[in-house]
């Protein structure tokens, strides 16, 4: 099974979503690009798993995110403190 380490190269801020009327959670799309891949796993689209680090780990789909054009797009809690330029190991799934 192929390992992917991509790059954070975008950060939005999505609209806050309420669960209750005490609890507001604040998301943020985050975009990366494929930096190492030595196996070339990510030449084709394929989904992909975040191995690393492990507070994205939780809120990651079930199948995983889709990986096309060298680029995935997820979606992860504010909170999760992802930065531009921070790595992100992910794991090629059948």
């Amino acid at each position: 099974m192929a390992e992917i380490i991509a790059l954070v190269i975008s950060i939005d801020p999505l609209a806050p979503f309420k669960v209750s009327d005490d609890l507001v959670l604040e998301f943020v799309n985050v975009t990366a690009l494929v930096r190492d891949d030595p196996e070339n796993a990510a030449a084709d689209n394929c989904r992909v798993q975040i191995i690393e680090p492990h507070n994205l780990i939780k809120n990651q789909p079930p199948g995983g995110y889709i990986l096309a054009n060298r680029h995935v797009q997820m979606t992860c809690a504010k909170s999760a403190k992802v930065q531009i330029g921070q790595e992100i190991k992910f794991r090629v799934v059948p």
